[in-house]
């Protein structure tokens, strides 16, 4: 009975996406929100039950936020057997090549990129 609840529960919100962060955060910071189908969470609600009733085609979160970074959510990603893109936003970064091959190279089952926000 449970597993019909959150399939239908699916349906209803149509999330294509995951922001990990909080949307206030976002704004301050100067990034764009993600528009319509996107679930904001935090980065403790990022788990494989989150993921496997949503599918998200796609997770973003800032580069640095207050309580995480993307390295950290990274590694949680990739605990919970992640295999979809993640993307890391950031206003202005002056190497973005730098954390990205950090963090392909700790987490390779990871399909990692930044995207600046002009």
């Amino acid at each position: 009975m449970r597993a019909v609840a959150a399939l239908d529960m699916r349906r209803v919100m149509r999330v294509v996406a995951i922001a990990v962060g909080e949307p206030v955060e976002w704004s301050q910071a100067g990034n764009a929100l993600p528009g319509a189908g996107v679930a904001f969470v935090s980065i403790e609600e990022v788990t494989e039950a989150l993921i496997a009733l949503h599918a998200p085609t796609v997770v973003f979160s800032p580069v640095v936020a207050r309580r995480f970074d993307c390295i950290d959510l990274a590694m949680r990603l990739s605990q919970i057997g992640y295999l979809g893109p993640y993307r890391a936003i950031a206003k202005d970064l002056p190497r973005p090549d730098l954390i990205e091959r950090e963090v392909r190279q700790a987490f390779p089952n990871i399909d990692f990129a930044i995207v600046l926000d002009d």
